[in-house]
């Protein structure tokens, strides 16, 4: 991650990184990956709720935190408890900002413009007196102006540029311009830099990236990453299975003739889709082995080969197979599998599934210890 995170601000600059680290930063692990970053001089977070925000200052994170979702009048006192940056989609929001903020305590604010995705935002010709309404208020610090892509992952897409035409648009429109203007994500980070550079950008959210990944495989060639996540499970059965038996719910596989079947120590459960029933493989003592059977809750099964194949007679109880990561299958190979995308999968990991966090040279940082093992 501190290697994905050099290579992102080098490619952002003159904008700092704002890192995203909603959902369990991707299912990463928030605070180790905060922690993790904090030493590349990333000084700008991002999560979805504000909860979010409140576990990080809990654990002694005072940097900027921006909170991307809508925030309900019943949460804003918490964003003023924790100092959470807050993001204005609409004047209504705009108006309850004021009443909860003070002069002695006023909430840091970042005005979201809907330029084409269609979620929160403003419109832009209507962005224009809310930011005037925050600027002259005390209760308030106008501290940016926001907006999001919706296809600047495609490099074929002429829509990104649409969006940020009618962002410039809406920003020459103001009186004065905040200092902190961000609109680029990963993808156009990847796509767009160079017009981004024309608009001067304050900041470049990025999320996927920094974990190594990007929305496709082909995007991520576009920057050197490297993906910070291994998920992997022990064996925790072998057996032989004679020709014609059935493996797993629905008997929706039957061997074809005698086999080593190894059963994984993981599952739907744990976040492993059950779509990759049938169509997924992991590595496992050094090769690529089919999923065989529906994948359950806690468990899935493995085809070693005829048991008197090499392989099926060295692995044993206890050894590992890589569902993804460097090391076997990507994240991208079991999205396909799973008829989704890599954000959906990394996110998904269950957190009963133990996290252990590693440096560079392989060893765990003291203030990122293992969880608990299950």
């Amino acid at each position: 991650m501190r290697h994905n995170a050099r290579r992102l601000q080098e490619r952002a600059e003159p904008a700092a990184l704002m890192a995203v680290v909603k959902a369990d930063a991707y299912g990463h692990g928030a605070l180790p990956v905060v922690r993790a970053l904090r030493k590349e001089g990333v000084r700008h977070f991002a999560v979805a709720r504000p909860a979010e925000g409140q576990a990080l200052r809990d654990a002694g994170i005072d940097d900027s935190i921006l909170v991307l979702g809508a925030p309900l009048r019943s949460q804003l006192p918490t964003y003023a408890a924790y100092d959470l940056d807050v993001t204005i989609p609409s004047a209504d929001v705009a108006e309850a900002v004021v009443e909860v903020g003070s002069a002695s305590a006023p909430l840091r604010a970042h005005v979201k413009i809907d330029t084409g995705m269609g979620r929160l935002g403003l419109p832009p010709d209507a962005a224009a007196p809310v930011v005037r309404q925050l600027a002259d208020r005390d209760e308030v610090v106008l501290e940016g102006i926001w907006t999001h892509f919706a296809t600047a992952d495609d490099p074929e897409s002429t829509f990104a540029g649409v969006q940020l035409d009618r962002f410039e648009d809406a920003l020459a429109a103001l009186d004065s311009i905040p200092a902190c203007i961000h609109a680029a994500n990963t993808g156009a980070l990847l796509t767009l830099n160079g017009r981004l550079g024309e608009l001067s950008a304050g900041l470049v959210r990025s999320g996927i990236a920094l974990y190594g990944l990007a929305a496709t495989e082909e995007l991520a060639d576009e920057i050197d990453l490297r993906p910070a996540l291994t998920l992997s499970a022990r064996v925790t059965q072998v057996k032989t299975v004679a020709e014609g038996t059935s493996i797993s719910y629905g008997a929706t596989w039957t061997a074809p003739a005698p086999a080593r079947i190894a059963t994984l120590g993981v599952g739907y459960g744990d976040g492993y889709p059950r779509l990759g029933s049938g169509r997924a493989t992991v590595s496992i003592g050094g090769q690529c082995r089919p999923v065989v059977g529906t994948i359950c809750m806690d468990m899935c099964m493995v085809h070693l080969g005829a048991p008197d194949d090499p392989l099926a007679r060295r692995i044993e109880v206890g050894d590992e197979a890589v569902l993804f990561g460097p090391n076997g299958p990507s994240a991208y190979d079991v999205a396909r599998w799973a008829e989704t995308i890599p954000y959906e999968i990394c996110c998904g990991i269950s957190p009963r599934v133990p996290r252990r966090y590693v440096d560079s040279r392989g060893e765990t940082p003291p203030e990122a210890p293992s969880s608990p093992t299950l």
